[in-house]
């Protein structure tokens, strides 16, 4: 089977054989084979022009053009045949006209047996590509690694061989080796132990595929050192490795990633303590998600840190003496701009990334984000990577013996949502008592500048947003998000991950219908109408309302789309 070229594919496009993104996806993929020497490189060779007939004069004695166009003479009668003759040769049509009809229909009737095996034979048919459906699924779960694995096994060896040489493999590599490299940059986050059994998990299956890379070897012997550190670290200290490490940041030595969309940054650390949020309602399709907001939880036994008219949300605690402080406004120019506080009775605070100060435009075109205008800021803030998650708030619920909002899926690691905004802000102010530090919901300025993390287009990544940017209803409803700590989809040039999509994120800011009084320091505006603002678009919703600029009100109850990230003040 020939293979494409991309005159084939720009014709295809032009002629609306493909859409957008079957071109997109095909032109990438062949350029990436012949990048990768898979493919030679073709020259186009145009073809030679047709030779023109040329005639002879008129008067050329070569001339026979007349003798082409002249009338035939009338042939000589001849005499008739025999009318014996004439009835031999009736009966010779009648039965090459029978013999013709029954070998039609035996080639009809037997068409489907031999078209059926051509398909066997031709090896160059349709044949099941589990290597595709898994990163088309970009699920990297330790469930999907091994169904992945399993049905490897369930081929025969000339389907394994032929996939070995095929695209999808090449692309399975390079996305393993960029999810090792993430897997890496979490040993130092408290979760070493997932990590390194992550990696192990990604390599053991490549081996298992036959797939010999130096690159997947000296990451084997990585891991092998990263390992045998850990056994020694539990063996000393008779518990888990790193519960009490402080963060710190991955050395910018062993970064090799390039800082390319899918070079990981940290992953909030996997909470200890028991997990009691409430019983989980049944899961639901979008479909089925009830048009009023959820009812509001429980109020919690827990002061909100309301914020001062006019300005974001402050909460009057300093760090515990001779406590370390690790989120420093210096790391906003370092390359690795991570840092992470501690529990005063122990565990770890959100991961967090340190964002440099500056000023940006902020709003879009929509009635409700005008007028566009600068926003500066005089001083970094930090906020956190990721959303906040179910198992993370349940520290909060266990801490002041609250009951946690009901949720619709039983996962803890999913991002918590059904949070009324005074639970949330209560969150915020419990996280600045464990830490000494200062917490608090970002302002409506602040979640804005850190979404566009530079960019001036319509979302971070350009003008138009695609599956590998976020979780959102793509061409079919999503009914639920991804993990608060998944890393499947590309962070922005921040490192932040998920503030389009997932679920939809509280800010302090109370609803305006539009910026008329916005001023120009970022500062939360607290006076409305009684709703709140949520940012950044959720899984339900079609891509235009994961835009930068997008805003909208909601009741301060919350709902199924609507969870939080925390910022964390830098002094």
């Amino acid at each position: 089977m020939n293979l494409p070229t991309l005159r084939d594919l720009s014709r295809a496009y032009g002629r609306g054989a493909l859409d957008r993104a079957s071109y997109r996806a095909q032109r990438h993929e062949l350029l990436t084979r012949v990048a990768a020497g898979e493919l030679p490189v073709l020259t186009f060779t145009p073809p030679a022009p047709e030779q023109r007939t040329v005639f002879p004069d008129d008067d050329s004695a070569g001339d026979t053009t007349q003798e082409i166009l002249a009338p035939q003479l009338a042939p000589q009668r001849r005499n008739p045949a025999p009318k014996g003759n004439r009835r031999v040769v009736l009966a010779v049509l009648v039965l090459a006209l029978l013999a013709l009809a029954w070998g039609v229909r035996h080639y009809q009737s037997s068409q489907p047996v031999v078209t059926q095996a051509l398909a066997a034979a031709d090896p160059s048919s349709p044949k099941p590509d589990p290597l595709a459906d898994f990163l088309d699924a970009n699920q990297w779960q330790s469930a999907s690694l091994a169904a992945l694995d399993a049905r490897w096994n369930s081929l025969d060896a000339a389907t394994r061989a032929q996939l070995s040489s095929a695209p999808s493999m090449h692309r399975l590599r390079t996305k393993v080796l960029e999810q090792i490299q993430a897997e890496r940059a979490l040993l130092t986050l408290g979760d070493a132990h997932e990590a390194l059994a992550m990696q192990q998990q990604l390599l053991d299956l490549m081996a298992h595929l036959g797939v010999q890379d130096p690159r997947l070897q000296r990451a084997r012997v990585a891991w092998q050192a990263a390992r045998a550190e850990q056994d020694q670290v539990q063996a000393a200290d008779h518990k888990p490795a790193a519960t009490n490490t402080p963060f710190v940041a991955p050395s910018a030595d062993n970064d090799n990633d390039n800082d390319n969309d899918n070079d990981n940054a940290a992953r909030a650390t996997p909470v200890t303590a028991p997990v009691t949020i409430a019983t989980p309602a049944p899961a639901m399709a979008v479909a089925d998600l009830p048009a009023t907001p959820t009812p509001a939880a429980p109020a919690l036994a827990v002061a909100t840190n309301k914020p001062p008219a006019g300005g974001a949300a402050r909460t009057p605690t300093q760090p515990a003496k001779g406590a370390r402080n690790p989120c420093k406004a210096s790391l906003a120019k370092t390359r690795r701009p991570y840092c992470q506080d501690m529990f005063s009775a122990g565990g770890k605070g959100p991961a967090l990334v340190v964002l440099p100060a500056g000023e940006f435009t902020m709003g879009g075109t929509a009635q409700e984000e005008q007028p566009q205008h600068t926003v500066r800021f005089e001083r970094p803030f930090a906020l956190a990577v990721f959303e906040v998650s179910g198992a993370e708030f349940a520290q909060f619920c266990n801490a002041t013996r609250s009951a946690c909002p009901a949720q619709p899926w039983p996962d803890p690691t999913l991002p918590v949502v059904n949070v009324p905004w005074a639970t949330a802000t209560a969150y915020t102010a419990w996280l600045s008592t464990v830490t000494g530090a200062t917490y608090r919901l970002p302002s409506e300025a602040e979640w804005e500048y850190a979404a566009r993390a530079g960019s001036t287009t319509p979302y971070p990544f350009g003008t138009e947003i695609l599956p590998s940017h976020a979780r959102y209803s793509f061409k079919h409803l999503v009914s639920a998000p991804l993990a608060a700590n998944d890393r499947s989809v590309n962070r922005n040039e921040f490192k932040l991950y998920h503030m389009l999509g997932n679920v939809r994120e509280w800010v302090v800011d109370a609803w305006q219908p539009n910026y008329g009084n916005a001023g120009t320091d970022g500062r939360a505006q607290t006076a409305g109408d009684g709703r709140q603002i949520a940012r950044g678009g959720s899984y339900a919703d079609r891509g235009t309302a994961l835009r930068s600029a997008a805003r909208v009100p909601l009741a301060a109850s919350g709902d199924q789309f609507t969870g939080l990230r925390v910022l964390r003040e830098i002094e």
